[in-house]
């Protein structure tokens, strides 16, 4: 974390008021929201991590010199607590039979049955062959790119609809990281695992496609459409740049 830059965030008078501030996570690189409430009934300073947000209380006395300081000391520390928290949405299938489908996660059950297949049911995904010889990870990625063609295409149709921008075809693929993409005849492509993520993540990322209809760039305009539709989409962007690691599979 970058002192300097820190105290160019605060303005310059000497007592702390409530501020919004940014932490650069050492181990990932990603920037974390810092929010520092002040309160007259507190005597103490207490810093806590909610997932990836790091909430700072302190009294109304201390000067901001002091929290810069104490978060430049405590860094390591909340570093490994906001890595401990990304580890909780990553896929852990080869070692765990833990899978995520839409934002939750699913405790893998692997049986013989008498025919091959994947079953969602309560808290598992219980998946069924015939024969030893079954590749049990790539049913599991035929049901996942199944499930994901089904639900891009209800939320395409209900955004299309909604918005008035129609699309030329959509298509599920393999990206390593991309979410997704629209090209200039209008065709949309999808990564097959977002449906690994929340409903309303992918919700953003349907939007942010075919706002690329009307837009086919990242200018104030695309972002305007985009905040028109989905108004909290900047904690969206926030929570996939947490959370990339749940592509790991």
């Amino acid at each position: 974390m970058n002192w300097l830059l820190l105290k160019s965030i605060f303005r310059k008078n000497k007592m702390l008021t409530n501020k919004i501030l940014e932490f650069k996570c050492e181990s990932s690189g990603i920037s974390h929201t810092v929010n520092i409430k002040v309160t007259k009934r507190k005597k103490t300073i207490s810093i806590r991590i909610d997932k990836n947000k790091i909430l700072v209380n302190t009294p109304n006395f201390v000067k901001e010199d002091y929290i810069l300081s104490l978060l430049e000391r405590k860094k390591e520390w909340i570093s490994q607590i906001i890595l401990k928290n990304r580890k909780k949405y990553k896929n852990n299938f080869v070692n765990n039979r833990e899978a995520f489908y839409l934002g939750k996660k699913y405790k893998i059950n692997i049986k013989k049955g008498l025919s091959n297949g994947v079953i969602l049911k309560n808290d598992n995904l219980e998946i069924l062959y015939k024969r030893k010889n079954f590749n049990i990870k790539k049913a599991l990625e035929k049901w996942y790119r199944l499930k994901c063609n089904l639900f891009i295409e209800d939320r395409l149709n209900y955004y299309s609809k909604k918005t008035n921008l129609k699309y030329n075809g959509f298509s599920i693929r393999s990206f390593k990281t991309r979410l997704g993409s629209c090209d200039n005849k209008k065709h949309i492509s999808f990564n097959w695992k977002i449906i690994f993520m929340p409903k309303q993540i992918i919700d953003y990322v349907v939007i942010h496609e075919l706002c690329h209809i009307i837009h086919f760039n990242h200018s104030k305009l695309f972002w305007k459409e985009v905040s028109n539709l989905c108004p909290e989409y900047k904690s969206y962007k926030n929570w996939i740049k947490e959370n990339i690691s749940i592509f790991n599979y």
